[in-house]
Order: C-alpha cells, then sequence, then structure tokens
C-alpha cells in the first residue's frame, strides 16, 4: 500500500515516526501537510471507513474525495478524480414540507417530511413510534420515539416478528423467512426493550417495517449497548428522550425481493425533563447524543467510539432534524459533537 492510501490518522503517525527518527523539528508544517480536514462538514464514515455503499449520490461521494488527498478510502476506482461514477449523479430532491402531525412521537419534528404520498418516503404513525419506510429497499430509512418511565414496565419480549398489515397494496410483505440463511439478524430500530409497558407496546416492535439486517456483531453487542444506556438515563435519572434512528447506504441484499442491507446505522438521543406545563423543557444546554457507525461485525463494542455530531449525520442521509425547535436552537443543538460520559 502506497503513503496515499493510508488513512490521513495513519499518515500522520507515520510523519510522526519519520520526524523523531531524522530528528526534523519542523513537526507542524509537516502535520498541515496531510492533515488538517474539517470533518465536521464530511459525513461520519470519513471517521472510520468510507465505500461507495455509504453515499445516496455522487457528489456526496465525490465530497469526501476532494476533502482528502490521495484517495484514502479507494472511492476513485479508475484514477480519473471522480468518486462513486455508478451513484445518481444527482442528490435526491428534497420532499414538500408534510402535513402537521399532533403524534408525540414527531414532537421535534418529521426528518424527511415523510407523508403517504411518496412510496420511498412513507409514513407510518401508530401510538408506540413513527417511521418513514422504504418500498424500493424494502426497509426503513427512520423511526422517532419518545422513551420514559410510562414506557418501561416488566412485559416479556414478544418476539412475535410479522409483516406490517399498514403498508399499502404494492408493497412487498417482507417476513421473517426473509432473514433465513442470510447471516444477518433481525434487528430492532426501535428497541423492543423501549417498549416494555404491555404487551401490545412490546409487540408492535416486531412488525417487520421497523426491522433492519444487522450485522450480529453489531446487533448483539455495540448497539445494544447503546440502547441500553439510553434506558439508563431514565431508569437511573428519571429523564425523558426523543429518539431517532435509522440507516443508511448499502452492502448487497438479502431475501427474494432485495431487501437492502445498510451499510450504517445511526442513532440521535435527545435527553430531556419535561416541565410543568407539558413543554419539552429542550435547551442549548441538552444533553444530545448522536451516533454513526458501520453496520459491521467488525465494529468496535464500545458505542462512544463511533460518537458524532447531528450535523454530520444530516450531511450522510439529507435529513433534517429538530424542525419544529427555533433555528437558533437547531443550529446549537446540531453542531454539538456527542460526548457521553462513561
Amino acid at each position: 500500500m502506497t503513503f496515499s492510501r493510508l488513512r490521513p490518522w495513519n499518515q500522520l503517525l507515520l510523519v510522526a515516526l519519520a520526524l523523531g527518527l531524522t530528528g526534523c523539528g519542523n513537526l507542524l508544517s509537516m502535520i498541515n501537510w496531510v492533515a488538517p480536514v474539517d470533518v465536521s462538514t464530511l459525513p461520519p464514515c470519513v471517521d472510520d471507513d468510507c465505500n461507495c455503499g455509504d453515499f445516496a449520490s455522487q457528489p456526496r461521494a465525490q465530497a469526501v474525495l476532494d476533502a482528502f488527498g490521495g484517495d484514502p478510502y479507494s472511492l476513485d476506482g479508475d484514477g480519473n478524480g471522480r468518486a462513486c461514477e455508478l451513484l445518481p449523479a444527482e442528490t435526491p430532491a428534497a420532499d414538500p414540507p408534510a402535513p402537521a402531525s399532533s403524534n408525540p412521537h414527531l414532537a421535534l419534528g418529521n426528518p424527511s417530511q415523510a407523508a403517504t404520498t411518496n412510496p420511498n418516503n412513507y409514513l407510518i404513525q401508530r401510538d408506540q413510534y413513527v417511521l418513514s419506510y422504504s418500498r424500493d429497499r424494502n426497509g426503513l430509512n427512520w423511526a422517532s420515539w419518545e422513551v420514559d418511565a410510562a414506557w418501561l414496565g416488566s412485559t416479556d419480549r414478544q418476539d412475535n416478528f410479522r409483516p406490517d398489515g399498514a403498508l399499502p397494496a404494492g408493497f412487498y410483505q417482507v417476513t421473517p423467512n426473509d432473514y433465513r440463511g442470510s447471516g444477518y439478524d433481525r434487528g430492532h430500530v426501535v428497541p423492543s426493550g423501549d417498549r416494555t409497558s404491555s404487551v401490545s407496546n412490546n409487540a408492535a416492535t416486531f412488525l417487520m417495517t421497523n426491522i433492519i439486517p444487522q450485522a450480529p456483531d453489531n446487533n448483539r453487542g455495540t448497539w445494544r449497548e447503546l440502547e441500553e444506556y439510553g434506558r439508563s438515563l431514565v431508569y437511573q435519572y428519571d429523564h425523558s428522550l426523543h429518539v431517532f434512528a435509522g440507516a443508511y447506504g448499502s452492502q448487497g441484499n438479502i431475501g427474494n425481493r432485495a431487501i437492502a442491507i445498510p451499510s450504517r446505522l445511526w442513532k440521535i438521543i435527545v435527553v430531556y425533563d419535561r416541565l410543568p406545563n407539558g413543554d419539552l423543557g429542550i435547551g442549548s444546554d441538552s444533553q444530545i447524543i448522536a451516533v454513526d457507525l458501520p453496520n459491521s461485525n467488525q465494529v468496535s463494542p464500545d458505542w462512544r467510539r463511533y460518537q458524532t455530531s447531528v450535523q454530520r449525520i444530516e450531511i450522510a442521509t439529507g435529513h433534517s432534524f429538530f424542525g419544529n425547535l427555533p433555528a437558533e436552537l437547531q443550529a446549537v443543538l446540531k453542531a454539538r459533537t456527542s460526548d457521553a460520559p462513561p
């Protein structure tokens, strides 16, 4: 592997080693030669490893290629200076504003303006959560839900995975059998553990529209630890949570009807304490946990390794979060890099 193919942080380590061996003192100029890239304007995959499957369009991949010298992520397969040329040439246009909703799981806004008019941004609202679903991917784009003490109880896990009758005619009904022999878990986006107050609430999390193909070590390890951390904030501190989570990118398919395997998973947790007047009490000092990680068995067991900012998840997904909050507050919360304590 050539020096230019190394990740930027590995380039920096090699430069530092070379400087130490040669006694060169001009470290700052060498660091500036290989390193400084403002990753706050780039998708989170640049923090570990990007590939063409992580991008929805060629322009998004091109932005990463242009930001780093030497194509460290191997996005330019033929060396012509263009990244991921098989991707769509244009970034998908944003949907028009969706009708207002009184559903509490949309209290902070509808990230993609999902509605029942777009089959690839199809809105499903239920008492337990809200999600946006893609007919072409046969999987969800995102889900949004509230978690507080009222949602948590002692109900056992129902394990009744089943098709979702809320999908309209013309949509393929994913079944549990589509996952058989795939090597992927039936991974929850809205966790079973976040809906233990009743049998019906827990059973709603086993509808296949809430399930994605998830790498087993990710699902049973890193992702599960993140889910449990969120619930601990409710159990230990009586906080409330507003959670967004979803998947994007592609690394193949499972099943006979091309259920897309996402290449990346993400989650945003807004921690708040509801005010006596019923308002959510979200302010500029509210804790935000934002995580974006690869859908891989090689994922680190520590989800904190993948903390990022809401702004960077927006760059990766094209979604826009916190639309129901004041613009100034949105900007503050989105720009902050997540730094959850151990």
